[in-house]
């Protein structure tokens, strides 16, 4: 079982999300679930309350950055024996095994994320598309770096690096833009390593929002 815990940020989650926690248990020892004020999908926390280590929940909608946050908080304080934190979304867009491809890598990092990374290859949502180039080619007229799918919420965190990881700035979708922008510091660059795209019922599950979260991480960069 990997010394890994999986952290989950949930608003409005449906099925997906229970299958997610249901096909980690046999693997990782823990996941924590952290549910962003949802109004919906209490069906989905219900399930999965006994199969995971922490079901945390804020109260109003504070957004992805500040959910990852909330998690990486908890994670720290009430488990230290762990060698680091893959997080994941709640959509099914991550595969269980691409997870624990992700979660192998971490535990060989010191000093670097871990990215879990799609090829936006064949039928691919033009929101998804298109946010993915555009962010992509401004990361790295803005940063310097290269990194082939910039909107990946499957990342590897080695448990050194979580105090620094926390303490970006950011509630929302923009801090995990500041999280690679901050790579920049790290001793090693991201370790990018490929996944499957997946995309359930074209993506309507996802609450990105391809002009105003767009817009939102690339001021993020220009005011970082």
């Amino acid at each position: 079982m990997y010394r890994i815990a999986v952290l989950i940020p949930a608003y409005q989650p449906g099925e997906e999300l229970v299958r997610l926690v249901d096909a980690l248990r046999g693997t990782f020892g823990h996941v924590v679930v952290v549910d962003d004020g949802s109004t919906e999908g209490h069906e989905a926390f219900e399930a999965i309350r006994g199969n995971v280590a922490a079901l945390i929940r804020h109260e109003t909608n504070r957004g992805k950055g500040a959910a990852l946050k909330t998690g990486f908080a908890w994670i720290r304080t009430n488990l230290p024996d762990i060698a680091g934190v893959v997080t994941a979304d709640a959509d099914g867009q991550h595969t269980p095994d691409d997870i624990r491809k992700v979660a192998a890598a971490t535990l060989s990092r010191k000093g670097g994320i871990v990215l879990g990374v799609r090829a936006f290859e064949g039928s691919v949502p033009w929101r998804s598309r298109f946010g993915n180039w555009w962010t992509r080619t401004f990361f790295r007229l803005l940063t310097g770096l290269s990194v082939s799918d910039t909107q990946t919420g499957l990342r590897g965190i080695p448990v050194g690096m979580l105090e620094r990881i926390e303490k970006i700035r950011g509630d929302r979708y923009e801090y995990e833009t500041r999280m690679l922008a901050d790579s920049r510091k790290h001793r090693e660059p991201p370790l990018q390593i490929p996944i499957r795209t997946v995309y359930i019922r074209g993506n309507r599950s996802s609450h990105y929002r391809p002009f105003v979260d767009t817009l939102r991480t690339q001021a993020a960069l220009w005011l970082r």
